[in-house]
Formats: C-alpha cells, structure tokens, sequence
C-alpha cells in the first residue's frame, strides 16, 4: 500500500537523511521565531536567549529521534558527543540566519518598515542601549521622516534610555509619542523605569500620576511599580504616604517584598521616627506574604534609632540583627558613629569604631570620614593624626576627601609643612590631588602669610592640570593683603582677569584690605568704586576697613565721607569702624564731632563698648575737661560696660592736665579697687599731675613708686621730674634724676 501524503511527511522529518535534518531545522526554527516574534511585540527578549532555546530544542529533538529508531546501532558515547557537537554547530548556523529572519519579520509585523530601513531600527537599539539619546532620537527621526511607522520595541527603547539617562521629560516625550502612534501599550519595564526616574528626582507626584495612569495605558501594575513610588517617599522622608501605598499594595492583590518594607523603613529612618520603624520591621515577618527582614532593613532601624539619639536602642537592634543570624555591615556601625561625631562626642564616636573592629567588620574609609570631619570642625589636629594614622595601619585606603579633611586640619593652623607632606603622601598612594586638595591647601599659606608658597601651589595646581578658578585666586589675594602688598595683590588681580575670570566681592576686598593696611586710603578707595562699577555690594566690612585706615591717618573728613556712602547704601557700620573715627576725633580733641559720631552709633543700633566709651574719655582728656571726662566714664558704667586700663588713664590725664593730682590719684585708687593693673602711661600721668600741680615732690614720689611696683620708669618719667625741677630752679634736684654717664638706668 502506498503511503499517504501524511505519512512521507513524517518520514521525511523523522528520518536520519541529512535532509531529514535540515528539514526539521528549518521546521523548528520557523516555529520558535514565530512564537518569540509575538511575545517580541509585549516584552523585548534578548536574541541570545532565543537563539540558545532553539538550539537546545532541536539537540532535544535529535536526541530523541536517535533513541526511537529501531534497528540502529548502539553510538558510543565518544561518537555521541562529537556528533552532538556537529550538530550543535550546524544549527548554530541555521539559527543565525534564522534569527536574523525573525528580527525582520518582527519588525515588519509591528511597522511599516522596509527592508532597507531595518539596520535603521537595529542602529536606535544599540543607541538606546548604550545610552546614545541624541544618536538614538536622530535615527528616530529618519525612520519618521522617511515615512516609516517605527515599532513599539523603538518607543519602548527611546522611553526607557530616557528614564534611564534621569531625563523625565525625555522619557515623557516618547511616552506620549507612543500613545499617539496607536501601535499599542508599553510594557511594564518601560513604565517602572519611568516611575523610577521620577522618585530619583524626588517628584513624588509625578511618580504617583504615572502609577495611577498605568491601567490607563493598559498595563498592570506589578511591585517594582510600587516598590518605585515607595522608594520617591522613602527619599522624602514621607511615611504616611509610603505607608498608604503599602497598603495600596496589599488592596489591589500585590504582595510587598523586602524592598516594599525596605523602603517605608528607610522614610521612617529619613524622618527621625524610630518606633514607626521597629513596629514595620516586627510586622513584616508576620501575616499572610510574610517577609523576612535582611541587613537593609535592620539597618534602616538602627538608623532611624541613631538619628533619634537613642544610641541605646541602636546597639539593642544590632544586637537583634546578630542574633537573628544576620551579620551587621559597616552602615550598622556607621550611621552610629556618624550621629556621635555630628554631635560633638568624639570619643563616643572612636569607642564604636573599636567595637565594630573587636566584631571583625573593619571600618570602610567613610567611617573614619566621619571622625575626622568632627575634628576638624573642633581644630583637634593631633587626635585627626592619631586617627589617620591608625587607619592606615588597619590597611584602610584613605581617599581624596579623607586627605582634603586632613589638609584642612592643617590649613586651619597654617602648618604648611603637614600640607606639603600630606600631598607628598597622595601621590605615593596614587589617590587623586583634585582642585578641592589644592585649595585646602593654599589656605595654609595664607593663614602663615607665606605668599610665595600661595604662590607656588597655584602653579603646581596647572602643573596637574588643574585650573585654578576664582577660590584659588582670591586665597593669593588674601595671602598679598596680610603681607600688605597692595602692588602684588594687584599683579594677581590683572592675571585673573587675563585668565577669564570674573573678580567676586572677596578679589576686591582683598585689594581693598591691602591699600588700607598700608595707609594709602585713595587707592583703596579707587577699588571700592571699581567694585562698585562691577555691580557688586560692598559689604560693610570692607568699607569699615577704609574708614579705619583715613581715620588712623587722621583724615576724618573722608572718614565721614565714606561713613555717609555706607548710609546710603543701608549698610552698618561696627563699632570698630565708629570707634575708629571717634578716636580720630578725640585725638584732635574735637568732642562735639566726637559725640555726634557717638550718637549716630546708637542711632543706627550699635552697642558702644569699652573702646567707644574711653574714645569719648580720651577727647575730653584731650580738651583738658575733665568734668566731661568723668560724666563719660559714669556714663558707661551706668551702661554696664566695665573700663579698662585705657579709660581710666585718660580720666588720670584729663586731671594731669588740669593739673588736680589729688582728683589723679582718686582715680588712680579707683582703678586699683577693680583689679586693674595700672602701667608706664598710668605712672606717667601721676607724675605729670604732681609737676603740673606744681608739687615737686609728689612727682618724685610716684617716680619712685613705680619703681617700687616694678613697673620701669620711661624716657618720659625721668624728663616730667626734670622739667618740674627746672620750672622750680633747682637743677640740683633735676641731676639725681639724671642717668648716670655711659647711660643705664637713672636713681
């Protein structure tokens, strides 16, 4: 009997004819490619995994064929292999060309594209993988330009490199252009990736408007969905609503994992609200879904603990965390030591350091960060080396920000010498100089004045091929106006500008700083106008600083001028920059001008203190008042403010002047009854007050007391006596006051 059309069918695929073989090849392949094609157009699937599932079907299929067959011989099992391994690449072959095959009618099915447009499609997946936006959209705009209908696949690409670049709008974009294409829904992925962009970004809205719209897009909603939108109120911190999504979660038939739970922990920890995390951490391992708590999680608690001060109930859960046959990690340790260094308590902080030694988990280089940042916001520059020390020898590698905190220990101290040493030390162990390294570092040169090392670093700084950039420039600045060289300061103000940099407020306040300190207050005050030109504010201080330099000279016209300019311009003066120009006044002996400046002070809200108050004493010592004198000195104790030895001697020479020794020498007892200790000036004035009153011997005497008191007599003690003896005619008694020939000290 011949055999039916179904039975040559069935030879023919079951046969052992190389024929036979490639029949069932094409058979299989053809079959697989179609099946993947349609689950291509849901959920993209790497071609590897495809073309590996048709190869392991068709060796299965041989294999099987082979054992069925009756009659044939037994293969060994060296044979076997080696014509597994032949077949194996045959359909290697076969699958290439297959797949290749169904990439293209894939794309046929989802588009319109044609064939010479589908590298176009592969070009925008390669893109979008490896993170090409602008390559992949521009291939993008071809394929639409050409009048091709791109794929779902390539939206589904475009929508998900976006959200992977952080790019929301991007991903956004595409997203829309998909809907409007009416190919279809994205999948799951794309919208997760979406979502996840969004809580990166902290735009918790924005996240949850995109959660909602999924069965809009008709796509289900899966745990990364929520485990997404979690994760944005995680990051703020929000726990209500990270809690009321749990329970979404729970609602709509979605159990959480550990990552749901991982992030309403981390929400509690970010919001200081330890007992909300340990009450999800207890209930999350109970009920139906019951998850088993990880290390994240613990650790969320023991941070939310930390954070709270509770460093108590952090070492309790640390403890749990060991029992539950969980190991604890740095972060367990760390979030403990970083809460006892921000605090203050340093040695808390190193004791838990050893402790989370003596546990055999070694402390990563953050951890000891964290110490070494407290130290340097105390100055302790000794216990920073002890620590640093240590840490190398526990053979943890320090980084750039470990070295930029020890090179701020030194900086502040302006121990050039540790600086150079620990650059030295960067190098050696190949950890990155950076701009930040550089200048820290010059900060040390300007705290020792040493301009030229300021100098120096800038130019190692573009030796590493580092630019220098404003910060660095105005640290050479600073460093040209402590050493007050205004001409340097100068120099380097050119060279910014030459290098396309813009002066900020602190260039000019250095330049500004460096004129006045030198006295040259119209240089000085070119540089505020120049400043001013630029469109910055110039800051009371740097205005103050002038004001003191043409108050110093005694120029107390431009003083007032410069003053006059600062209320215009709403800015306040110290009481430095007013005692400045008090002080000038005094010294001319001018009170009212004296008083009206002390009156605006208060006016504008300036406490007057020890310096305002002898200021206005001192002009009235000037002026020889001494009843206005005293009535100032009343005025301030009635202030609350304590004199000093600067008040009360220009009370005693405002009497001296007068020459009334005996109201000199009331004072003179009322500045000893406040424990202040009088010196040359104060002994001086005494010795005048007796010479003036005409009381020769009250001079000496008070000659010889300050001797007697240890205090030396000056030039000006000897010559008061002698002049007094001369005004007296007796030259005599001026010749025991004389220093004895070949000079030192007189009797």
């Amino acid at each position: 009997m011949a055999p039916t059309l179904m039975e040559k069918c069935v030879a023919i695929f079951s046969g052992s004819s190389h024929m036979s073989s490639v029949v069932r090849t094409g058979a299989l392949a053809i079959l697989t490619s179609a099946a993947f094609s349609f689950v291509d157009c849901r959920l993209p699937v790497p071609a590897a995994f495809e073309e590996l599932t048709i190869i392991a079907l068709l060796l299965l299929v041989e294999l099987g064929l082979q054992s069925q067959r009756k009659g044939s011989q037994p293969i060994s099992f060296k044979k076997e292999s080696g014509a597994a391994k032949s077949l194996a690449k045959k359909c290697a072959a076969d699958v290439v060309t297959a797949s290749w095959n169904r990439n293209r009618d894939a794309h046929a099915a989802s588009s319109t594209l044609p064939t010479d447009q589908l590298g176009l499609a592969a070009k925008l997946q390669a893109a979008a993988k490896a993170g090409d936006l602008v390559f992949a959209e521009a291939t993008m705009q071809k394929m639409i330009e050409a009048g091709s209908r791109p794929g779902i696949v390539s939206y589904g690409m475009l929508i998900s490199a976006h959200a992977k670049a952080g790019n929301i709008s991007g991903s956004e974009r595409w997203l829309e252009a998909l809907q409007k294409s009416g190919l279809g829904s994205p999948n799951a992925i794309c919208m997760n990736m979406l979502i996840s962009a969004c809580a990166k970004h902290g735009d918790i809205e924005k996240a949850e408007k995109w959660l909602h719209k999924m069965p809009e897009l008709g796509v289900d909603k899966d745990v990364m969905s929520y485990n997404a939108v979690l994760d944005a109120c995680a990051r703020i911190g929000d726990i209500d609503r990270a809690e009321g999504w749990l329970r979404s979660m729970r609602e709509h038939g979605i159990s959480p994992n550990v990552v749901s739970f991982s992030s309403v922990l981390h929400a509690c920890a970010k919001a200081s609200e330890p007992a909300r995390a340990e009450h999800w951490l207890e209930s999350m391992s109970l009920g139906k879904g019951a998850t088993e708590p990880n290390a994240i999680c613990y650790n969320a608690v023991i941070h939310a603990c930390s954070k709270a001060g509770d460093i108590v109930r952090s070492a309790y859960w640390i403890d749990i965390m060991s029992g539950k046959g969980i190991q604890p990690t740095v972060n367990s340790y760390s979030t403990i030591i970083d809460k006892l260094a921000k605090e203050g308590d340093v040695e808390g902080a190193e004791e838990w350091l050893e402790r989370m030694a003596s546990a055999g988990i070694e402390a990563d280089v953050v951890s000891y960060n964290m110490i070494l940042c407290n130290h340097g916001k105390s100055g302790d520059a000794d216990r920073a080396v002890v620590l640093f020390e240590r840490m190398l020898s526990r053979g943890v590698s320090p980084n750039t920000v470990c070295f930029n905190l020890m090179l701020n220990l030194h900086a502040r101290t302006g121990d050039t010498v540790s600086v150079r040493r620990r650059l030295k030390e960067m190098e050696t162990l190949g950890v990155t100089i950076d701009k930040v390294s550089c200048n820290t570092s010059i900060k040390a040169f300007v705290k020792s004045s040493d301009v030229r090392g300021a100098e120096h670093m800038l130019q190692e700084m573009c030796i590493r091929g580092l630019r220098p950039d404003i910060f660095t420039y105005n640290a050479v600045l600073a460093t040209c106006a402590r050493v007050k060289d205004p001409e340097r300061a100068e120099q380097w103000m050119r060279r910014l500008a030459a290098e396309g940099l813009v002066p900020d407020a602190s260039s000019y306040g250095a330049l500004v700083d460096a004129c006045s300190q030198v006295g040259d207050v119209q240089r000085a005050d070119v540089w505020l106008e120049k400043m001013a030109r630029a469109g910055l504010q110039v800051s009371g201080a740097t205005y103050g600083k002038v004001v003191e330099a043409a108050a110093k000279l005694g120029d107390v016209a431009r003083a007032e001028r410069l003053l006059a300019r600062m209320d215009d311009a709403k800015l306040e003066a110290s009481s430095s920059t007013y005692n400045a120009l008090i002080s000038a006044c005094a010294k001319r002996g001018n009170i009212e001008t004296a008083e009206r400046w002390f009156s605006h002070m208060a006016t504008c809200g300036v406490q007057a203190d020890v310096a305002s108050y002898s200021a206005m004493v001192h002009a009235c010592a000037k002026a020889s008042d001494i009843h206005g004198a005293e009535i100032w000195v009343q005025k301030m104790e009635a202030a609350g403010v304590e004199g000093n030895v600067v008040t009360y001697n220009s009370v005693i020479n405002a009497c001296a002047r007068s020459g009334d020794a005996v109201r000199a020498e009331a004072w003179f007892n009322k500045m000893l009854s406040k424990g202040i200790e009088p010196g040359v000036f104060t002994y001086n004035s005494l010795i005048n007050a007796g010479a003036k009153s005409g009381d020769l011997a009250r001079a000496e005497r008070w000659l010889e007391v300050m001797s007697e008191k240890g205090v030396q007599p000056d030039d000006v003690s000897y010559s008061t006596v002698i002049h007094a003896c001369g005004t007296k005619q007796q030259p005599q008694r001026a010749e025991k006051w004389l220093p004895p020939p070949g000079g030192g000290e007189g009797p």
